[in-house]
């Protein structure tokens, strides 16, 4: 019974990763084609220190597109040498300036992170499954 489960497990969690990490490609790919690079101000700079006691540093920046849209939001880039009012380069959507990234490749880069550990788990489980 045990076997079961886990077979069906690696099967579910599998498939459902090898899904989301195809979405994930997807959308990036959609993002990369779409995307406009702008400078953008650091207005901030939020300090989080994780469970482990690290200090990270997320930069607060700002935008306004050549349409005349301002976007502000906060990057990712957990780079603790930005400080206001230096200027970063991002890319933004022009459909949703307030979607943006300082790098285009990375929900590319982590749909296949998720497709390398994922495939794995489901062709297990589904070899499981037939033998």
């Amino acid at each position: 019974m045990g076997d079961l489960v886990a077979m069906w497990l690696a099967i579910a969690v599998g498939v459902t990763g090898c899904v989301m990490g195809a979405l994930w490609i997807w959308s990036g790919i959609g993002f990369k084609r779409r995307c406009v690079r702008i400078d953008a101000e650091v207005v901030g700079v939020r300090e989080h220190e994780d469970g482990d006691g690290d200090l990270h540093f997320y930069p607060i920046v700002r935008f306004t597109t050549p349409g005349g849209a301002t976007a502000q939001g906060e990057s990712y880039a957990r780079i603790n040498t930005y400080t206001p009012p230096d200027t970063i380069s991002v890319f933004y959507d022009p459909r949703d300036p307030e979607n943006f990234s300082e790098d285009p490749r990375t929900g590319i880069e982590v749909g296949v992170v998720l497709l390398v550990f994922c495939v794995p788990s489901a062709a297990i489980g589904l070899w499981a499954s037939f033998h």
